[in-house]
């Protein structure tokens, strides 16, 4: 979710420190469309591997990646209740994956992740931190590849030092971020059904499309302030995350997302992470309230020509917002969602390029970002049927 702010990860750890999961309850709309079932799509043979400009599966077929998010993962483990924002919060449940895959079309769910989490450090409870919290993420990645899903493993919440992770940081650190990849990087390279989100919303200097920033963001070594206690800290850049991965052996596709909270990908091409595999993706974040992309315009004149040089995966999609960026950060609610012609557009512009996306979010949530109602995946009736109905006529 988009860190302008620090607005979308934060509220969510604010709401679980006082109130515990944000399972408890549903939107309360009426049952959304049909549409799920049976899902037709399956983990390819061999995994996915970037060729050229596309995504293809082990036997060189091109292929889509078209899904959703699975938020919790990334805040629960800090907030000191769970591993997931989902019944039972120490594990997903095989009839929640279930019904993932349910959802006719969808062959990828992405997973936030937290730093902290993982490594277990800076006073993360070792219930869920550290090996507890590796072994949930594992047996969520096995459950959804034997599924037919593709997983998107996403560093999302980071901080450096002795720091814990509410609030998103402009880009990865130094003193954990590297490590993490290490770690991750040793668990998955096996699995090539499994991809790596490099970093989630990079905003270094939180400035919108500078050179020194999109230098920060491949070269790091850049000094930043952090968000959760206002310390300077050294930011990891792409390249340095991308060698500590290749270093391991891994293979995986690893995705990295533009500047300005991945939605600026104006100079990705020029100052393009080197990945001695060629195993390389752009990613680009998609909201209605983005500043910098969010019509046909910019779709045609920056994003199509960087989709003829490399996959592009748009990590995030949200729902078509009838309120502006202040309203969404106060809260927003399923009522908010409305017909700007905002999705309408992106999604005709994806299906027509072939261009891949993960949606925001399938959590029963009670706002306008839940793509489901309750855990047996209805739709929420205006973000999740709209989902569910392009998938299913989307092409390949």
């Amino acid at each position: 979710m988009t860190g302008r702010a620090c607005w979308a990860v934060a509220g969510l750890v604010v709401l679980a420190l006082t109130l515990g999961s944000c399972t408890q309850g549903t939107t309360g709309e009426p049952e959304g469309a049909a549409g799920t079932g049976t899902s037709a799509v399956g983990v390819p043979a061999g995994g996915v591997h970037v060729q050229g400009a596309r995504f293809v599966a082990g036997d060189d077929a091109a292929i889509r990646l078209r899904g959703f998010n699975h938020s919790g993962a990334e805040y629960a483990c800090v907030a000191g209740w769970g591993v997931f924002d989902a019944p039972g919060s120490t594990t997903i449940a095989p009839d929640v994956v279930a019904a993932m895959a349910g959802w006719r079309g969808a062959d990828a769910v992405r997973i936030p992740l937290n730093e902290q989490c993982w490594l277990g450090i800076n006073g993360v409870r070792p219930a869920f931190g550290g090996a507890a919290y590796q072994t949930a993420i594992a047996d969520l990645v096995a459950k959804l590849n034997a599924h037919g899903l593709l997983a998107i493993l996403d560093l999302h919440l980071s901080a450096p030092g002795g720091e814990l992770s509410p609030n998103p940081q402009q880009m990865p650190d130094r003193d954990h971020s590297v490590e993490f990849w290490r770690q991750v990087a040793q668990r998955f390279g096996t699995n090539p059904s499994v991809l790596f989100d490099l970093f989630n919303e990079p905003a270094p200097f939180g400035e919108a499309d500078s050179d020194r920033a999109w230098r920060c963001w491949r070269d790091g070594g850049c000094l930043l302030t952090s968000v959760n206690t206002g310390a300077t800290y050294v930011a990891a850049g792409m390249n340095e995350l991308i060698s500590t991965i290749r270093s391991t052996g891994a293979r995986n596709v690893v995705l990295a997302g533009g500047i300005n909270w991945a939605e600026t990908l104006t100079m990705w091409l020029a100052f393009k992470p080197t990945d001695p595999l060629r195993n390389l993706a752009a990613a680009f974040h998609a909201y209605s309230f983005n500043t910098d992309c969010a019509s046909p315009d910019c779709y045609r004149t920056v994003l199509a020509p960087l989709t003829t040089r490399v996959p592009l995966l748009v990590g995030e999609v949200g729902p078509d917002l009838t309120v502006g960026y202040d309203q969404a950060h106060a809260h927003c609610e399923p009522s908010d969602i409305g017909m700007t012609g905002f999705d309408a557009e992106l999604f005709d512009w994806m299906d027509r390029t072939g261009v891949s996306y993960t949606a925001w979010t399938w959590n029963a949530w009670p706002s306008c970002w839940a793509l489901i109602r309750d855990w047996t995946g209805t739709p929420t009736s205006r973000w999740g049927a709209f989902l569910v109905q392009r998938l299913a006529r989307s092409p390949y």
